[in-house]
């Protein structure tokens, strides 16, 4: 079963953390168990916005210490995405966890851990990118992401981040999610060149010798809706105006039906659709930035087939 780590597997299925989760299930063919029960062999999930830290938002409490006890009992831990972290030293330092040798058996438990990443998976195709890979990927692919990760940031590195996950077998082809962070909150703000880094892109993709399918970004969100802080930059939630930033996407898809390449994109009507109406209805709940599981890519829909007259009319 995959499990949760200190905090149980979100059931919302609008839920990104659920959709994280989910993608996982599919590709493992493995059950989701949202309650952290005793299992024999356990994937454990750390959260899709698991940032290296253990917070413990309500303290340690007998819940919490029962669903360890359970991940205890596992001969087999498998840690998805990550390698395992020292959760009983994360333990250990806090005064509401008085059982330091019970912190120490944790460590050494979890020490022999594999870790998992859904690039070894047995698949021929993948999808990499920012936090948004899961809502582009289709069926059967493997799918990794790295939060906070543009295109701005991999051009700079010589794609550094999507190379080391292409690089590991011979795919038949790659789906590249990047893009939204950059239309929300790096664009506009600096003005940047955002047809030279997309050049980029494509002769990076072009380089790779297999098939390759590039994000369009998601449609602009009803800015009245208020975001998360994890979604802000500088202190501001995005960058520009909602109609400089659909203008951008729109030029954004034009150039890559200029350079008639692969373009993975949400259905044309969400585009057109009233931004609070596509908000409430498409996108994650509670808000975030993000697509609602329940309508990713993997719920049919995917490589653009219109022409740009047909996205506009």
């Amino acid at each position: 079963m995959i499990v949760g780590s200190f905090t149980k597997i979100a059931q919302k299925k609008n839920s990104h953390s659920f959709g994280w989760a989910r993608t996982w299930s599919e590709n493992l063919g493995v059950e989701i168990d949202f309650n952290n029960h005793a299992h024999s062999k356990v994937y454990l999930l750390h959260g899709a916005n698991f940032g290296g830290s253990l917070n413990l938002f309500g303290g340690f409490d007998e819940e919490l210490e029962a669903s360890i006890n359970n991940l205890l009992q596992a001969n087999e831990i498998i840690s998805l995405d990550i390698d395992m972290p020292d959760y009983g030293g994360m333990l250990k330092k806090r005064k509401d966890v008085v059982d330091k040798a019970w912190c120490d058996r944790i460590t050494a438990k979890l020490s022999t851990a594999k870790t998992l990443v859904s690039s070894d998976l047995n698949f021929d195709w993948l999808a990499v990118g920012d936090s948004h890979t899961a809502a582009y990927s289709r069926n059967n692919s493997a799918v990794v992401k790295q939060d906070g990760t543009t295109l701005f940031n991999q051009v700079k590195t010589n794609f550094e981040y999507l190379r080391h996950h292409i690089d590991k077998k011979p795919w038949k082809g790659v789906t590249i999610s990047l893009g939204n962070i950059d239309v929300r909150h790096h664009f506009l703000r600096v003005n940047s060149d955002w047809i030279a880094m997309y050049d980029a892109l494509f002769e990076f993709g072009n380089s790779l010798g297999i098939e390759v399918e590039y994000s369009l970004p998601w449609p602009i969100e009803f800015e009245g809706r208020k975001l998360p802080k994890t979604g802000y930059y500088k202190d501001q939630p995005f960058w520009g105006s909602h109609e400089e930033r659909s203008e951008l996407v729109n030029d954004i898809y034009e150039y890559m039906l200029y350079n008639s390449v692969n373009i993975v994109k949400a259905p044309d009507e969400w585009y057109r659709m009233n931004p609070e109406q596509y908000a409430n209805e498409k996108m994650e709940k509670p808000k975030s930035v993000h697509l609602s599981p329940e309508v990713y890519r993997r719920k049919n829909w995917g490589i653009a087939e219109t022409t740009l007259e047909d996205f506009f009319q």
